[in-house]
């Protein structure tokens, strides 16, 4: 049987192990509120002694990361702390240092504000982007501006300024000595953040107006205004054509004449100035062609700012050889062309004068002189024997000569008849000394 003595013995060990469980669980919520209030001390302690720190322009105690963001107008750093940041803004547009929580976004982070562009400009106004989900080129007078890949990343907006909906990406102006048909190419991006834009003011009427705009995607200002722009290059893209700049430099029309500019982190400053009724980009030499007011031609290499002479003459091609520019030139009479080959101080290089068809090649140029055939350097000298010609040209579909390079070989084809198969001398030349290394005759040929 169970005593009352028993029950009561049990009742006490029950009240003691329940009141030293509620010690334990005070104790436990003491030591929770000490490590708790460490840890506030703690951090208010950094806290406090960090804010001192950054007013005496230290970094913070701990520091757990450090980024740098660069910018078109200097860059932002930021130190990260326990809960806090550190942020220096050392740009054009804003100047300041901060002490924020680790949320705080960076001020003006896609702002560029910068006194030195042209107050003059148009300022954009704020507005509403408007739905665009079937990508068109403009909704709503505001010009979509997508990049050039099939997925048409959009890049920017930009909003009509001089009428609701009269602006759209600038084409390149087309010139008199252009060789160039299509009077409707693109200028593409520079950069993927620079376009040109075309703006209309009365458009269609005796009032039209047309306002040639450089506009920073990324900043979503207005940089430049210009006359008219043209390509350098000339690109096939996705089916369509593209007129590129090149190197950040562009061609473009001021004052009712062409020079050339560059932009360069938002900031756009004057290459070449504007002297030039014809101005022009030769891609594969890497030079510009470009005629005065005086109706002069000549060339300038844009990385050592190299100039040629100008010259009356109308300008065929140029190239650089040796470090050198060289013009080919000629002159026109009754549909009849006569070469000359300038260098650089304006000086034709040719010993003889009325020579016909002069064809520029890597390490040689050949021309006609009546029925002789003439190989040359670039300094005018001749470097084998001229070859004699059956026949002078003419409108046939067989040609006084050929000409064929195989690595280091010159072939000459001098064909006997103009007929569709004919027979035909070739001469072979070493071009490292230009040695006659071998010779056939009456090889047969057919057109």
């Amino acid at each position: 049987m169970f005593s009352e003595t028993s029950g009561s013995m049990y009742e006490e060990i029950e009240r003691a192990r329940k009141k030293k469980l509620r010690q334990r669980k005070l104790f436990a919520r003491r030591i929770t509120a000490i490590v708790i209030l460490v840890i506030v001390i703690t951090y208010l302690g950094l806290l406090l002694n960090d804010i001192r720190r950054f007013h005496n322009g230290d970094k913070p105690l701990i520091t757990l990361k450090h980024e740098t963001k660069e910018y078109d107008d200097g860059k932002v750093e930021t130190y990260k702390s326990i809960g806090w940041l550190f942020r220096y803004y050392t740009r054009e547009t804003i100047k300041d240092d901060e002490i924020a929580p680790f949320w705080a976004k960076i001020k003006m982070d896609n702002v560029l504000n910068r006194a030195t562009i042209d107050p003059n400009l148009p300022q954009l106004e704020e507005y509403k982007v408007p739905k665009n989900p079937n990508k068109y080129n403009m909704v709503d007078g505001v010009l979509f501006l997508y990049d050039n890949t099939e997925e048409k990343n959009l890049l920017g907006t930009y909003k009509c300024i001089l009428s609701e909906e009269d602006c759209e990406k600038a084409t390149s102006q087309i010139l008199n000595n252009d060789e160039w048909t299509n009077n409707y190419v693109e200028m593409d991006y520079i950069e993927n953040r620079y376009a040109f834009i075309l703006e209309y003011k009365s458009k269609n009427t005796q009032a039209e107006e047309k306002h040639y705009y450089l506009f920073d995607i990324t900043a979503n200002r207005i940089i430049a205004e210009y006359q008219d722009v043209r390509y350098s290059i000339l690109q096939e893209e996705y089916q369509k054509q593209k007129g590129l700049i090149e190197n950040n430099r562009f061609i473009v029309k001021k004052n009712d004449f062409w020079g050339i500019d560059e932009v360069n982190k938002g900031y756009v400053t004057n290459y070449e100035d504007y002297k030039y009724k014809f101005l022009a980009y030769d891609s594969e030499n890497k030079i510009y062609k470009m005629q005065n007011t005086s109706n002069e031609w000549s060339a300038f290499e844009p990385i050592k700012r190299v100039y040629t002479t100008p010259i009356k003459e109308n300008v065929d091609s140029i190239y650089i050889k040796n470090d050198k520019i060289y013009i080919v030139a000629y002159k026109k009479e009754n549909y009849h062309k006569t070469y000359l080959l300038y260098n650089e101080e304006g000086v034709n290089v040719l010993t003889k004068e009325d020579i016909d068809d002069l064809k520029a090649y890597d390490k040689f140029l050949v021309y006609t002189k009546d029925d002789y055939l003439y190989v040359i350097d670039y300094d005018g000298k001749e470097v084998i024997s001229s070859v004699h010609l059956y026949f002078t040209y003419s409108y046939s579909t067989v040609k006084p000569y050929k000409i064929r390079v195989l690595d280091n070989t010159l072939i000459i084809s001098t064909p006997q008849e103009q007929k569709s198969t004919y027979l035909t001398d070739e001469y072979y030349y070493n071009i490292n000394d230009w040695s006659l290394t071998k010779v056939r005759r009456n090889v047969q040929e057919t057109t």
